[in-house]
C-alpha cells in the first residue's frame, strides 16, 4: 500500500520578532509526526507566519493548501492543532465541504480528525467554536486592559509618536530636535503663517514623521525579508492633513483619548499646553483654511453662484445640492469671454457682468454705518471659553469615574461624546467671533473698496460667501444682460 501524501501547514497570529520561531517550532513537531507514520512529504512546508486566521484576511499558505485538495494532490494534512488551520467557523466549514469531496485526512499533534464522519466533523466544530471563543475572551481582556491603561494616563502607540520616544527603562521622553520643529510649527500658524509654510520649514530642518509605507509586492502581499519580517519604505514628509492632524492631537497637550474619547490626563511631557492647542482650534477651523490647497482662484463666482433656472431650483427644493456655476470660455469669431455656466442646464452669464454686480452692491453695502449688522452678533469670548473649560473639567472627571468602577466604559465613552459635542460647538462659536475671515476684515475696515482691492481672489470669493448667496437668473432667449439677472440674498 502507498504511503499517504500529506502537506504541513503552521501559522502564527503575531510575530513579535519576526524570526517565525513559533512557526519553526509547530513545522518540526509535524515532520515528526509524518516520520513516525511513514507518510510521504510531498512539498515543503506551507506557512503564513504574523497572518491572523480570525481576521478574514488573504492566508497565502492557507489558500495554496486548498488548492492542493481540491487537485487531489495530497492525502492528509498535517498541523500542529486544529486552531493553526482554522480560527473561524465558516472556514472550518469550507475545509469539511473540501475533504468530504476527496476524503482528505487532517491530522493534529494532538490527534487526527477524520471529517470524513458525523463524529469527526463534530469534534472539529467544538475545536473550531473553541478556538474562537478564546480569541473573543483575549480580544475582551484586552480591551479591559487598554480601557484602564488609558484611564491611568498611559499613552500607548504601536509606532512611535513624532517628538517623544521610550528610554532603556521604559520611560516617554521628549525627542527636543523634534518637540521643537513641532513648537515652532505651532507658532507660525498662530501669527498667520499658512499649514504649508510650517510643513516647508520642517522639511528644510531636516524632519520626518515616523510613520512609513509598507511595501509590497504587485499583487498586494506585503513583503518580507529573509527573517520574515515586514519590509517599510523610507519615512514620510509632512503634508498639509498630517501637521494638522498632528498640531490639534491631544496627545501633544497630555491628554489620553481611548475610542476618540478624551479620557484623563497623561503621564508624560507636554509638548503644546493646552492654552496653545485651543488657540490652534479656532485658528486651524476658521472657515478660509478650508479651501483647496495649491490651486489659485481664477473667477470671483465660480463654484459660489448658483443656478436660479426653475429646474435647478426645482432640484435643489428636493432635496439635491445647489446647482453651482463654473467658468468656461465661450465666443466665436476672434471674440472671446469667460461665461458662468450651469453643467445641468447650460444657462450662461458673462462672468464680467455678474461679477460687477456683486461687487458693487457688496461694496454699496458694507460702507453703510449698519454694515455691521450683516454679520453674526458678538459673542462674549471669556463666557464661552470659561464654559469650554468648565465642559472640559467635567470630561475629565469621567477618568476617575471609570477608573473606581462607578460608570463603564460604555457610559464613559457615551458621556465624553456628548461632552466633546459640546465642547466643538462652542469652539465653533469662539472662531466665529475672532473675526479671522475675509468677510469680518472687510466690515471693519475703514475704507471698503480700498481692502476689497487688497483681497486676492480666494479671499474675494469667502467672503462673498460668507455674506450673501448669488443666484444667477435666466433671461430668456436673445435678451441682453441687466443687473436684475442676478438675485443676491444677504445670509443674516
Amino acid at each position: 500500500m502507498p504511503a499517504l501524501r500529506a502537506a504541513i501547514y503552521g501559522r502564527q497570529s503575531l510575530d513579535r520578532t519576526g524570526e517565525g520561531a513559533a512557526v519553526d517550532r509547530q513545522i518540526e513537531d509535524c515532520r515528526r509526526l509524518i516520520d513516525q507514520r511513514g507518510w510521504t512529504l510531498v512539498r515543503e512546508p506551507l506557512t503564513d507566519n504574523d497572518v491572523s486566521a480570525s481576521s478574514g484576511k488573504r492566508r497565502p499558505g492557507f489558500e495554496e493548501l486548498l488548492t492542493m485538495v481540491d487537485a487531489g494532490r495530497i492525502d492528509v494534512i498535517v498541523v500542529w492543532a486544529v486552531d493553526r488551520l482554522v480560527r473561524r467557523v465558516i472556514d472550518l466549514e469550507d475545509v469539511i465541504i473540501r475533504c468530504e469531496r476527496t476524503g482528505v485526512r487532517i491530522a493534529t499533534v494532538q490527534g487526527d480528525l477524520d471529517l470524513m464522519t458525523p463524529q469527526g466533523q463534530l469534534n472539529a466544530r467544538i475545536m473550531a467554536s473553541t478556538a474562537r471563543f478564546e480569541v473573543q475572551q483575549k480580544a475582551a481582556r484586552q480591551k479591559r486592559a487598554n480601557e484602564q491603561r488609558a484611564a491611568n494616563g498611559h499613552m500607548g502607540w504601536t509606532r512611535r509618536p513624532f517628538g517623544y520616544d521610550r528610554d532603556e527603562a521604559g520611560r516617554i521622553v521628549v525627542m527636543e530636535d523634534e518637540a521643537k520643529g513641532l513648537r515652532e510649527a505651532a507658532e507660525m500658524v498662530l501669527n498667520g503663517s499658512t499649514l504649508a509654510a510650517a510643513v516647508r520649514m520642517l522639511d528644510e530642518r531636516g524632519l520626518l514623521t515616523t510613520g512609513r509605507r509598507v511595501l509590497r509586492s504587485p499583487t498586494g502581499e506585503p513583503l518580507r525579508d529573509a527573517d520574515g519580517a515586514t519590509q517599510h519604505g523610507p519615512f514620510l514628509p509632512w503634508n498639509v492633513t498630517s501637521l494638522r492632524r498632528a498640531l490639534l492631537s491631544p496627545r501633544y497637550s497630555g491628554r489620553v483619548t481611548y475610542n476618540g474619547a478624551d479620557v484623563a490626563e497623561g503621564s508624560w511631557p507636554v509638548l503644546l499646553d493646552a492654552e496653545t492647542q485651543t488657540r490652534l482650534a479656532e485658528v486651524l477651523r476658521d472657515v478660509g483654511r478650508r479651501v483647496q490647497q495649491g490651486t489659485e482662484a481664477k473667477y470671483l463666482l465660480s463654484g459660489v453662484a448658483r443656478c436660479g433656472n426653475e429646474t435647478c431650483q426645482k432640484a435643489e427644493a428636493n432635496g439635491e445640492p445647489p446647482r453651482l456655476l463654473f467658468s468656461s470660455p465661450m465666443g466665436a469669431k476672434g471674440k472671446r469671454w469667460i461665461v458662468y455656466k450651469c453643467r445641468a442646464c447650460y444657462l450662461a452669464r458673462r462672468a464680467d457682468l455678474v461679477d460687477a454686480v456683486v461687487e458693487a452692491v457688496l461694496l454699496a453695502r458694507l460702507s453703510q454705518p449698519d454694515a455691521a449688522s450683516v454679520l453674526a452678533p458678538s459673542a462674549d469670548l471669556d463666557g464661552l471659553r470659561a464654559k469650554v473649560v468648565e465642559l472640559r473639567g467635567r470630561r475629565d472627571d469621567l477618568a476617575a469615574l471609570l477608573a473606581e468602577g462607578v460608570l463603564s466604559a460604555a457610559a464613559v465613552g457615551e458621556q465624553a461624546k456628548k461632552l466633546t459635542a459640546r465642547i466643538n460647538d462652542l469652539e465653533d462659536r469662539i472662531s466665529d467671533a475672532l473675526g479671522d475671515s475675509p468677510a469680518v476684515a472687510l466690515v471693519n475696515s475703514e475704507d471698503v473698496e480700498t481692502a476689497w482691492d487688497d483681497l486676492d481672489v480666494r479671499s474675494r470669493k469667502a467672503a462673498v460667501d460668507a455674506l450673501m448667496t448669488v443666484t444667477v437668473l435666466p433671461a430668456g432667449k436673445g435678451r441682453r444682460f441687466t443687473p436684475e439677472q442676478v438675485r443676491i440674498d444677504w445670509r443674516q
